[in-house]
């Protein structure tokens, strides 16, 4: 964790990752986080103003190019006869901001696509740079896990991982562990990698070595989205009727109106909430039940306090593994003991909770 770039402990440091926001934003994340990932060319246009303000410091991008549509064919040949518009170059933009680190613009890569991934990892910039390499979450599968990281040994690079899956990209203990491969390579290697786009997976991956994991504060920048299959839709608007709220003591989010029926169970004090927001409410998210239109900014505000809290208190830790690994296995336990108590449709804990052993 970096706090106005000073490094708090030796491993490595959690981000927020804003997709569309405004300076303000960023002003709040950072001192909150102690540094900011902007995506695309929203967040070019909000670093280059940060620059000319002089405000810049802790802030870095992910061009998170590969988050574009190919080009309709119909659509290429509507360009002019002998105009040539060249793509748009990312490395010279972060490199002229002076950013800390500069990313590849990325390109989506299926799973099992060798080549499109040496290819990526081949390309040769002017300057120093990490491999954006937005990867299908097949990859971590028993199937092409050693292909991937025979890749990543041949090609000796500093990289930037994100992971597409419909939810989680890291929801079984096989994808977990061969994640942890990835983290063991860049160690014995000495190269950063580094996390974009994801949850609270974000401490156990700096704990064991990467450089960077940047922790998004919607779904659709904790993961890099694939598209639902018919059952998966279903369950997904079921789900989004209601926002999530990040409850410390599960170490993960709940959809809000299931907070209420947790009144009810006496166990744990799992909707008790000691960050800054919910101090001033009573340290209960049960107000959350219901989100009534005016509680819709305080959601966010207590998910940015609760979310910067816990991260704090682990890596200040003596020792952050022992500390993580401790409240991993109480959320873990409180979850079941309320699954097992009530039928309120509880979130199931994410697979790292009980998987990073």
């Amino acid at each position: 964790m970096v706090r106005d770039g000073v490094p708090r402990t030796g491993v490595g440091r959690t981000r927020a990752y804003l997709g569309r926001c405004r300076v303000e934003d960023v002003w709040r994340c950072r001192e909150r986080f102690g540094g900011v990932t902007l995506q695309g060319m929203v967040g070019l246009r909000i670093a280059r103003a940060l620059d000319r303000a002089g405000e810049l410091h802790g802030v870095d991008l992910d061009p998170a190019v590969y988050r574009n549509r190919p080009v309709p064919a119909a659509t290429a040949q509507l360009t002019l006869p002998g105009l040539d518009c060249a793509p748009f170059d990312w490395v010279a933009a972060q490199a002229e901001l002076g950013l800390p680190v500069v990313r590849t613009a990325g390109a989506r890569i299926r799973v099992g696509r060798v080549d499109e991934l040496r290819a990526e990892l081949a390309r040769s910039y002017p300057v120093a740079v990490s491999v954006v390499l937005a990867l299908d979450a097949g990859w971590l599968g028993r199937r092409h896990i050693d292909a991937l990281e025979e890749a990543l040994r041949a090609a000796d690079r500093d990289v930037s991982l994100l992971f597409a899956a419909a939810y989680n990209p890291l929801d079984t203990v096989v994808k977990i562990e061969s994640f942890r491969r990835l983290l063991r390579w860049a160690a014995g290697a000495h190269r950063d990698i580094e996390l974009l786009r994801t949850d609270l997976t974000a401490l156990p991956a700096v704990i064991e070595g990467a450089t960077v994991a940047a922790i998004g504060f919607s779904t659709s920048t904790r993961h890099l989205g694939i598209p639902f299959g018919p059952r998966q839709r279903e369950a997904f608007n079921r789900r989004r009727r209601s926002p999530l709220v990040f409850v410390p003591r599960l170490l993960h989010w709940q959809r809000a109106n299931v907070l209420g029926a947790l009144a009810a169970w006496d166990g744990a004090g799992v909707t008790y909430c000691e960050c800054p927001v919910c101090a001033r409410a009573g340290h209960d998210l049960l107000r959350f039940d219901t989100i009534p239109a005016e509680l819709e900014h305080e959601v966010r505000d207590h998910d940015e306090h609760a979310l910067a809290m816990v991260i704090d208190q682990i890596m200040a830790a003596t020792d952050p593994a022992a500390e993580l690994k401790f409240r991993r296995t109480n959320a873990v336990q409180r979850g079941r003991s309320i699954a097992a108590a009530l039928d309120v449709g509880l979130d199931s804990p994410p697979a790292w909770l009980d998987g990073w052993n």
